[in-house]
């Protein structure tokens, strides 16, 4: 008589509370006089049915259930269920030809933060804006939950509530624009943004992200630069010129303004196809000054006989 046996996978092992996860049910040693009327049941840890299915006939002999979706716990922890392959009786009685253990870990939902349009350069005391987006590990609606800024010596900076929208690309991206207060010391300094305390039918791990800060003097010129195609003498859109540790981008008409600090400056232009430049400056008053940019070489290609 052959041994009738059943293992039983689950995906993923590790699950989010509240979150589906799949089972699959391999039977090995079923007779063919039991399949037709046999079936996998799964069971929690007091015996109650959460679920059932049919087997199928496999080439090698053994028989697979279809995809058993269940709804993981809404609680945290380890959970062992158990995988019955059942069998028609005399009656309306049924009898176990075979059982496995299946072991899985329930987790709390991670928050995924992200920051982005954080100034290259923010003013001692000033108020600035960036962005914050955070994403729930399984996918939740953040709608309306908050966030706090907290500064490197631990005093709140800042707070915020995320918007109904979602960042466009993305599946449960929600965001907010935040505005914070800068340190009153030049230099570099670190915010964090945190996630709060969120009421949730569902278990949340706090999450955080780190942001670096230059915070600089109060601005007291204003250096235009003016970036053209040397060879076209057209104005080049979107070409970054730095003035370390500011920061600009050139508008269509080729134009960038940047508010600096006196004093002496490498003035550095790059753009898309373009070879980079930079010149050495002294910045005394408010001034303007033009770089001239050369298209980069075409590629040369390489022919192998």
């Amino acid at each position: 008589m052959k041994h009738v046996s059943c293992t039983c996978t689950v995906s993923p092992e590790e699950v989010d509370a509240g979150a589906d996860m799949t089972l699959r049910v391999r039977v090995t040693g079923l007779r063919k006089g039991d399949a037709g009327g046999s079936h996998v049941s799964i069971r929690n840890r007091d015996g109650a049915e959460l679920a059932n299915a049919g087997l199928d006939p496999s080439d090698d002999g053994t028989y697979e259930s279809t995809d058993i979706v269940l709804t993981a716990p809404r609680e945290a922890g380890e959970y062992v269920y158990r995988a019955a392959v059942v069998a028609p009786a005399k009656g309306d009685r049924t009898r176990a030809l075979a059982s496995a253990d299946v072991h899985f870990f329930v987790r709390p939902h991670e928050s995924q933060l992200n920051v982005w349009d954080v100034p290259p350069t923010v003013v001692v005391g000033e108020r600035f804006t960036f962005k914050v987006g955070v994403r729930c590990s399984a996918g939740c609606d953040l709608h309306g939950y908050g966030l706090s800024i907290v500064s490197h010596g631990r005093m709140r900076a800042g707070a915020a509530k995320l918007g109904r929208d979602i960042w466009p690309g993305t599946d449960a991206l929600y965001f907010t624009e935040v505005e914070a207060e800068a340190p009153a010391a030049i230099g570099q300094h670190s915010f964090e943004v945190r996630t709060g305390e969120w009421e949730s039918e569902l278990p949340h791990v706090p999450g955080a992200v780190t942001l670096a800060l230059r915070v600089v003097g109060p601005p007291d010129c204003e250096v235009t630069v003016e970036v053209v195609d040397r060879a076209q003498q057209t104005p080049i859109e979107g070409a970054v010129v730095v003035l370390h540790p500011y920061r600009a981008t050139t508008d269509a008409d080729g134009i960038a303004k940047l508010k600096v600090t006196k004093g002496r400056y490498d003035v550095m232009v790059s753009g898309p196809g373009y070879v980079s430049s930079s010149i050495a400056t002294e910045v005394a008053a408010d001034m303007i000054t033009r770089a001239e940019l050369d298209e980069e070489p075409p590629e040369e290609l390489e022919y192998g006989y």
